[in-house]
This record gives C-alpha cells, structure tokens and sequence, in this order.
C-alpha cells in the first residue's frame, strides 16, 4: 500500500518561517506566561498545522495530573528555558515549517520524533544517535553540530527549540532519500529510516504510523472543528 504523505500532508501548508536555529547565539521567543493553561495560539498564533500540532503534543506529553488537577509533563520537557509548554509551542513551529520545506506531512514528522526520542532533545541512542529524530553521529549526524559537538549542544540543551532546527532538517532530508529509494513508498521509506532496508513488514514503520494517527485524534479532541481539515 502506497501512503501520499511525502507531498501532501495536511491542507493548510505555510511558507510561515521564522528566524535561523543555527547557533546557540539567536534568541528564540519564549511563550509567556509559562504556567499551566498557557494558550498556544498565543504562543504560536494563527498558524493552523502549528496550532493543532502543539495541542497534540502537548496532550501526548503528559504523564499524570497534579493533586490539584494540573497536568504534569514528561520531565525532559520541563526543564527548558519557559516550561515544557514554551518548548512544546517551539518544537511544534519548527517540525512544521521542516516539514512543510521537505514537503513531509507534519504529523508524519512529529510521529517520528516522538516513535525516535520521545520528543526529547537531549536523547541518546545506544549507538550515540542524538536529537529528536535520532541521528546517527557517523552517518547523517556528522553533519550536525547539535549531533558531534558537546558544547554547541549543551548551550541548546535548555532553550526551548533546543537547536533542533538543523537536525530535524538533516532526518527528513534523509527521511525523503530514503523514500524515494524505496520506489516512493512511505512505509518502506521509514523502514530504511530505522533499518537500512526498504523492508515493507518493518514493525518500525507501522509503529510511526500509529504515533501519526493518535497525534491526529488528539489534535480533533483539541479543537472538533479539525475533523475536515486534517486528514487520518
């Protein structure tokens, strides 16, 4: 079964960009207030797929609600310059307007994060793969300074982006190579994302996939009106 993720994605794609992630040097908005119940088109504006991503991120990284009914995020995400919720609102902007380069579905994109780190950041692999898509550090992450310098990477570790510009831009430029080596079939291309081999049974795939799908179903939970506009 051939999936047309790779160029259509979702309805409303944007040229919306914002500035350079390339250094530790740029300045990055961070959402404010940082409490609870923060308002993610206040963060992020008007931006659809970026809007109804970060709702379903945001809903996806919780882990337990407070005593007072608060809900609490996973802890890699609190610890960012702004809260988890300031670095959910940057992730969210940044996997869209990557993917919307690549021409990748941005749920797509962000299932693959999350099936890779679990949208962390700062998660390492066995291998030494690092980033929220995982690169590896002697193939596609030699390349990325947030992937093979220490230092470069701890000056991003707290901010809410957390350099994950370039290495989000570096796993779906791999991503779409892949995918076009596998003859343009989506499931074969996440395959050989985690493999190496356009294997069609990869459970990898199927596992990505799925994440894509929940994200969609939180993101219509989020916001009903989102049914006609977002594909499953």
């Amino acid at each position: 079964m051939r999936i047309v993720l790779l160029v259509i994605g979702v309805v409303f794609i944007s040229a919306w960009h914002s500035r350079s992630e390339a250094g530790p040097s740029f300045s990055e908005p961070v959402p404010a207030p940082a409490a609870q119940g923060i308002d993610y088109r206040n963060a992020i504006g008007d931006h659809p797929t970026s809007l109804a991503l970060a709702r379903a991120i945001d809903a996806r990284l919780i882990v337990r609600e407070s005593r007072q009914g608060e809900p609490i995020h996973v802890q890699h995400c609190r610890v960012s310059e702004g809260g988890c919720r300031a670095r959910i609102a940057t992730l969210s902007r940044l996997i869209t307007e990557a993917s919307n380069r690549a021409g990748v579905d941005p749920f797509l994109t962000a299932g693959i994060a999350v099936r890779e780190s679990g949208l962390n950041p700062l998660a390492v692999s066995p291998v030494g793969a690092r980033g929220v898509v995982q690169l590896n550090p002697k193939y596609r992450g030699k390349t990325v300074p947030f992937v093979y310098n220490e230092r470069y990477r701890s000056e991003c570790s707290s901010r809410p982006g957390a350099c994950q510009r370039e290495v989000l831009e570096a796993g779906l430029g791999l991503y779409a190579w892949a995918v076009s080596r596998c003859g343009g079939d989506v499931q074969k291309g996440l395959a050989w994302y985690n493999s190496g081999r356009c294997d069609k049974q990869n459970g990898y795939a199927a596992s990505v996939l799925r994440e894509r799908r929940r994200l969609l179903r939180l993101a219509k939970e989020a916001d009903p009106g989102l049914q006609a506009v977002f594909a499953n």
